[in-house]
């Protein structure tokens, strides 16, 4: 049974959904103010490998995540959108559209399930007012010159998810100078705005913006109910985006918001934390275009969600190689002559299978799941470098990989044809090669390797492929 580490009890529990073969999953989104980085995508690949998991191990999953476009991705300070959008001299909602738009082409370019829902906060105002005015009425929020705040002296377990008591947490919030709060630790519901300001809307309290968490709280409520079974985010979310969640949640309602907390862990670059000040942010559309989706791909998903992994040359040249040759072993499965069966092959695939499933249920383990996997590849290559493998078989085993890849996403080839101009450097380089001329055959090679085509040689002719 699939069982997933929740950050709220601090241990793997089995999973149990609220409604059986039935999963709600809620995961915060971007807030659209520039291009994603690496370390987004892996929070989206993680929860892409959950969805994918799930729907491979027979539940139906109603995956939501949200689009954070009005700003206010801190409670103080330059919004983050405004300052994107000047920087580009471009109208805020149209930056917005902009930005939006670029996110779900990242994550078509990694393969990444797009979410069965994806609402815009700004499309959300008055649910969010309604859900602030609902914890006025419960008493856990209270208006202060035009701003609304939450009181978290009033929500008994807050910092359950964080494992900090309240008062470590308002240490965290004293650089929160804006209105005037009853605790330092109260944050933001709603803000007040000046009239030329234009991310705005009408509220009874005035014309404003809502705060960053309420939005989420609110429209996971909405699509999902309450409770639903798992809410996830990188691990920088923990505090205060998701603790604030949990008060503003319970607070409205009475009820459990979440019964599974999941978070993943931080990229490294070279060694070192990924931020602004050390110049090492890398964007998702930079890395694809120097080594390939695949391989970007195989590199986020390639390890626990819960350790830190470290982006690097080596490490990025390790993970292309190891896509190439699982593409070079499904091509060869593909390829394969041969009429005599040979059974010790479908007992192969029921191991690996065995293999995969135990390691994924165990709170998504890909890489002891990778390892069942390769154990299949190097068994099935040695049966065809004896000649003791049919053609049907390796069907067989393709099928196996193929349902393996049904949560991987890495094998499954693009389905584009090649332009001409390849056509006739592929067939330029045969000829080179039938007359020996190995150097020219070696730099038309190279040449459509830049173009980001693959050539390779088998004993039935040159195959290509995309990197």
């Amino acid at each position: 049974m699939l069982k997933l580490y929740n950050t709220l009890t601090r241990k793997k529990e089995t999973f149990k959904p609220v409604k059986e073969g039935e999963v709600g999953m809620y995961v915060c989104g971007p807030t659209v103010y520039g291009p994603i980085h690496i370390g987004n995508a892996r929070t989206f690949m993680t929860f892409d490998i959950l969805y994918r998991y799930m729907n491979y191990s027979g539940f139906k999953v109603k995956y939501v995540q949200n689009i954070t476009d009005v700003g206010h991705l801190t409670d103080v300070g330059e919004d983050k959108i405004m300052a994107g959008a000047r920087k580009m001299n471009m109208d805020v909602f149209d930056f917005v559209d902009l930005m939006t738009k670029g996110f779900f082409e990242d994550l078509k370019s990694l393969n990444i399930t797009r979410p069965d829902l994806t609402p815009r906060a700004s499309e959300h105002i008055k649910d969010i007012i309604e859900v602030v005015k609902k914890l006025i009425e419960n008493d856990y929020a209270y208006e202060s010159n035009g701003f609304v705040y939450y009181d978290i002296s009033k929500f008994d377990d807050y910092g359950k998810l964080s494992g900090q008591n309240p008062e470590q947490l308002k240490k965290q919030r004293e650089r929160e100078e804006h209105g005037s709060k009853r605790n330092t630790g109260d944050f933001a519901l709603w803000m007040p705005c000046p009239e030329d300001y234009p991310m705005k809307w009408k509220s009874p309290w005035g014309t404003g913006f809502p705060g960053w968490h309420i939005e989420c709280s609110t429209m996971s409520s909405k699509y999902l109910g309450l409770p639903f079974d798992i809410h996830g985010g990188g691990k920088d979310l923990i505090f205060p985006h998701h603790e604030d969640e949990i008060a503003q949640a319970e607070g409205a309602t009475g009820k459990k918001f979440v019964n599974y907390w999941m978070h993943s862990e931080f990229i490294l670059v070279n060694g070192q934390k990924m931020s602004k000040s050390l110049g090492n942010v890398i964007h998702v559309g930079d890395v694809v275009k120097k080594y390939g989706a695949k391989a970007v791909r195989y590199f986020l998903l390639s390890s626990h969600y819960k350790t830190e992994i470290n982006f690097t040359e080596e490490t990025m040249e390790s993970s292309r190689i190891t896509v190439e040759k699982l593409l070079d072993f499904m091509d060869r499965l593909k390829e394969w002559k041969r009429k005599e069966n040979n059974p010790k092959v479908k007992d192969l695939i029921e191991e690996a299978k065995k293999g995969f499933d135990k390691e994924m249920d165990d709170d998504l383990n890909v890489s002891g799941a990778l390892a069942s996997i390769f154990d299949l590849v190097r068994a099935v290559n040695k049966l065809m470098d004896e000649n003791n493998i049919s053609s049907e078989d390796c069907k067989i085993v393709h099928d196996a990989m193929m349902e393996f890849d049904h949560v991987l996403g890495v094998l499954e080839k693009e389905k584009k044809e090649l332009p001409e101009w390849a056509k006739e450097l592929i067939e330029k380089r045969e000829k080179m090669r039938k007359e020996k001329k190995w150097k020219e055959a070696d730099e038309i090679r190279d040449r459509l390797k830049e173009k980001g085509i693959v050539v390779e040689d088998s004993p039935h002719g040159p195959r290509y492929r995309y990197r």
